[in-house]
């Protein structure tokens, strides 16, 4: 009975003093608290102001390139091949032979032409002589006294001059005949042979030697190789207004370079598609390089009203997420002692087009308010910021954070 006595008292001293350590422990960590109330960890950011600049709004249009100038070659004339002058995606010179046809009978034919210019020529030269000699004849009897010679006799030297005059004729006429006849062949032996018209990249060769054409087959298509190219795009009727040629429009595509680049209006269409109510647009695009091919599509940006004067942020100032885009605007509040701090609100803002590094707040922002831009990735809705130095990349302040977050998990393990 004593012993358990003894237990029970035991036991309920320690009781006594587990709870005595445990309502000691709390007040010094309440005192602790309290002790260190007065500090709030502070954020370092990058504060700016947002600023004032001029935007025009635009649409962004697909457009399609297209060469200065482009054909299709196709033979005029029915015939064998007998030489290709290219291969699949040749450069081809200006004036170089692109396909030669069997001209076999054409040059036979130009020949026998040839030979019956020569044989006119020399009938009109026998006319020519034979008029000269019967222009003295009759000249000669025309000055003899009428009674020394029969009328009969002048009227028949007449005659024969007349008709040598009528025979030149005739030999000059056939003479014509012939050489138009030459010409005729020589524009057939032509046609059999084509040549590039221009200086172009050659498309898929699809003839060979040997191969029958029929009259009208595509042989190749040419695009034409220059240091600019067209960039043709169709924007909607009612924004036709607003472009005009010398208009200025913004072409992204990844062949253009790692940015938006400016290019110039350069023609607009006369009329609209009765189809799509779409006014066709001409813009022309370096292509020194030739690193845009025809029928490549590029996104084309196209002004659609009058430039504004709108807000805008560093890019790094934006804060995107699935409920809204947001930023931090930096203010200075007092506390109940007095002291000044700055304080990051976060606003949720209506985002307009990119401009570079910037970006443009259509709504929930003022010109002159400061905002947080590099850095603001670490902020929360009511925290203590301080300013730093511009030159600090948020890259880096990130890869800090995440050694930071790796260095105390393994801590933790």
């Amino acid at each position: 009975m004593a012993r358990a006595s003894i237990v029970a008292g035991i036991i309920l001293v320690g009781v006594l003093a587990a709870g005595g350590g445990l309502v000691y422990k709390l007040r010094s960590g309440a005192s602790k608290h309290a002790e260190g109330a007065a500090y709030v960890p502070m954020e370092a950011v990058q504060i700016v102001e947002a600023r004032e600049e001029p935007w025009t709004p635009t649409a962004d249009i697909v457009g399609t390139v297209f060469a200065k100038r482009s054909v299709t070659v196709r033979n005029e004339l029915a015939g064998v091949v007998r030489f290709v002058g290219f291969d699949s995606g040749d450069e081809i010179k200006e004036g170089q032979v692109v396909l030669r046809q069997d001209d076999a009978t054409e040059q036979a034919d130009l020949n026998a032409a040839k030979a019956a210019v020569r044989i006119a020529e020399a009938n009109l030269s026998q006319a020519e002589s034979e008029i000269a000699l019967a222009e003295i004849e009759y000249n000669r009897m025309a000055g003899i006294e009428s009674k020394a010679i029969a009328g009969v006799e002048l009227d028949r030297a007449r005659t024969k001059l007349d008709s040598a005059k009528a025979d030149r004729s005739r030999w000059m006429a056939e003479a014509d005949q012939a050489t138009a006849h030459v010409a005729q062949v020589q524009a057939r032996l032509e046609k059999l042979t084509l040549k590039a018209p221009f200086r172009a990249r050659a498309g898929l060769r699809t003839v060979h030697e040997g191969q029958y054409l029929k009259e009208g087959t595509d042989i190749v298509q040419l695009q034409e190789l220059t240091d600019t190219i067209f960039l043709d795009f169709a924007i909607p009727q009612e924004y036709a207004p607003r472009v005009k040629v010398g208009t200025t429009v913004m072409a992204d595509a990844p062949l253009l370079g790692d940015g938006p680049v400016k290019i110039t209006v350069a023609a607009i269409d006369a009329t609209v598609n009765t189809d799509t109510r779409n006014l066709r647009i001409r813009a022309v695009v370096d292509n020194a390089k030739g690193n845009l091919v025809p029928g490549m599509s590029i996104q084309v940006r196209v002004p659609i009203d009058e430039p504004k004067q709108l807000v805008a942020v560093p890019s790094t100032a934006i804060r995107r997420a699935a409920f809204g885009d947001s930023v931090f605007v930096i203010t200075t509040d007092k506390d109940k002692d007095g002291h000044e701090s700055l304080v990051a609100h976060q606003r949720f803002v209506t985002l307009g087009q990119a401009t570079g590094e910037d970006v443009i707040v259509a709504k929930g922002l003022k010109v002159g308010e400061r905002v947080a831009a590099a850095g603001s990735f670490k902020l929360r809705d009511g925290a203590l910021v301080m300013d730093k130095p511009p030159e600090e990349p948020e890259k880096k302040q990130s890869a800090e954070a995440g050694k930071s977050e790796e260095t105390s998990a393994a801590a933790v393990k």
